[in-house]
This record gives C-alpha cells, sequence and structure tokens, in this order.
C-alpha cells in the first residue's frame, strides 16, 4: 500500500496552484498549509489498532483523503480541490482510479463540507461513493507524480520540485 506524504501534498498544491492561475482563482499555497492538521490527516488511513487496521481497504483509505481534508481544511484555498486531487493520486498510486465526472465529484466533495451527519454515517457515504466510482487502471504508468498531474491539468508547468521544509 503507498500512502501519500508531504511531499506529494506539496505537488498537487504546486500543480493546482498553476491550475488555479489559469482560472482566476487563488491559488494553494503550500507554505501556508496547517501542518499539524496535515499531518493528521497523512497519519489517518495508516491508523491501526489491536494490530488491525482502522480503514481496512484501499477505499476506505482513500476515502480518508476526500473525507478528512475537507472536514479539517489543512490548506489555506482549494480544500476541496486538494482532496479530490489527493484522492485520485492515492488510488493511482495503488492501481485505481475515479471514473466519475468532474462535476458530480466536485458536489460530492461540497456535500462532504456542507454534511452535518455523524461522522461514521457521513465516511461511509464517501468510501461507498469512491467504491461506486472506482476502477483498476489501465496499465498507463506515467515516471512519477508530476508527470501524471500535468496529464491531467493538460500542461501545468512544473519542470522542477524541490520540497518545502516545514
Amino acid at each position: 500500500m503507498h500512502y501519500l506524504d508531504h511531499d506529494d501534498f506539496q505537488i498537487i498544491c504546486q500543480v493546482l496552484s498553476d491550475f488555479f492561475k489559469k482560472v482566476k482563482d487563488p491559488p494553494p499555497d503550500y507554505s501556508h498549509t496547517y501542518f499539524e492538521k496535515l499531518d493528521s490527516i497523512i497519519s489517518i488511513p495508516k491508523r491501526t489498532f489491536d494490530k488491525q487496521d482502522l480503514y481496512p481497504t484501499l477505499f476506505h483509505k482513500a476515502a480518508c483523503y476526500l473525507y478528512f481534508i475537507n472536514k479539517l481544511h489543512p490548506f489555506n484555498n482549494g480544500n476541496k480541490r486538494i482532496s479530490i486531487v489527493a484522492t485520485g493520486v492515492y488510488l493511482r498510486y495503488n492501481k485505481h482510479e475515479l471514473d466519475v465526472d468532474e462535476d458530480t465529484l466536485y458536489s460530492f466533495a461540497k456535500e462532504i463540507t456542507q454534511k452535518t451527519d455523524k461522522q461514521d454515517v457521513e465516511f461511509k457515504k464517501v468510501v461507498q461513493f469512491i467504491q461506486k466510482f472506482s476502477r483498476k487502471t489501465d496499465g498507463r504508468q506515467f515516471p512519477d507524480l508530476i508527470s501524471w498531474l500535468q496529464h491531467i491539468f493538460k500542461n501545468a508547468r512544473i519542470t522542477n520540485f524541490t520540497p518545502l521544509k516545514k
């Protein structure tokens, strides 16, 4: 199982920053991230109790990114979009992908942000959504995360990546 880390989130923010500039929205600024919240989000899918995964399936673990980024808002802007991309990146790392149109996915992320049901009920809906709209990848590989995100965001201009230090 491959999980997301700080470098992944920094790359996601950089690529989305380029995308946001094109659509004239304020971009996320990784240097203004609430890192204690992001650390929590990074650790959630890996959590265990009595040597048992608290999030036992790929879909539960993917749901952690979509759900908790929207609920905890670790980024200064773009939390819904970052949650969607992070979920897609996690699934891609683990040989799956989301197969759902952008409007449906964004509406669902928006709904998560606004929901006030009990956490276990909301989270279960996120797992079901991801399970319904996920499929195994077609096998096409990209050499790295930047290449894959550039493919998705059509000509995003990240040519080099130097991790920021928290």
